[in-house]
């Protein structure tokens, strides 16, 4: 049987955000141990994992990981978009007649603002809000299964060495969640990240990554 000390080691390596808040000594290890017994499946008393906790030390790779991400977005050009709609259509084969035609138009091709993205059930478009009623009237009503406006394009152009570093994205993402905030879509085609979200969340995603990074402004 794993030791209780062993799972909730593995616990806190996995979790980037609460091993920076054990450094800092700003976290209760009383409500973290808490909170690990009632969210993992660990059979252990409170004491035995307050314990585990206590003795946890994150590794001198695990914190150098940590610093080369923070680098690696400080060292990265942000930028934002405003006014931006997606469309969502069902992934069917009839459906590509339609998205052929969107793409030969020049006003699409030519715009700043035109993802276009195949997952397995959907085909996800997204233009300016300006281009939308143009972009949806492309296609029929019974191909379109969703529509979202008042998004925002967060981007994140990194340097080669900042794209190479392992773990940017899944840093990113904890700290938006830890934020409270949705990530609508995200995607990262060399050298950027493009992450979506909804206006309202803007100023503080921003602020999020800013805090992340190893920027001092």
């Amino acid at each position: 049987m794993t030791s209780i000390t062993k799972q909730v080691w593995e616990i806190l390596d996995n979790d980037i955000t609460i091993k920076k808040d054990l450094e800092r000594g700003i976290i209760n290890v009383s409500a973290l141990a808490q909170y690990i017994l009632e969210t993992y499946a660990i059979k252990g008393s409170l004491d035995s994992v307050i314990s585990a906790v206590r003795r946890y030390k994150a590794d001198e790779t695990i914190q150098d990981d940590y610093a080369k991400i923070s680098k690696a977005l400080g060292e990265a050009v942000i930028s934002t978009k405003t006014n931006i709609s997606r469309i969502t259509l069902r992934n069917t084969s009839n459906v590509y007649k339609y998205v052929g035609q969107l793409m030969g138009n020049d006003d699409f091709l030519k715009n700043d603002v035109f993802r276009l993205i195949k997952t397995r059930h959907e085909v996800q478009i997204v233009v300016d809000r300006d281009s939308f009623a143009k972009a949806k009237a492309f296609f029929p009503e019974s191909a379109v299964e969703d529509t979202h406006k008042g998004l925002v394009e967060l981007s994140i152009q990194l340097t080669q060495k900042g794209w190479d570093t392992k773990g940017v994205l899944s840093r990113i993402a904890n700290e938006l969640a830890t934020q409270g905030i949705n990530i609508v879509m995200i995607f990262s085609v060399y050298p950027s990240v493009s992450i979506f979200l909804d206006e309202k969340d803007l100023v503080r995603a921003h602020e999020a990554i800013v805090r992340i990074s190893a920027r001092k402004d």
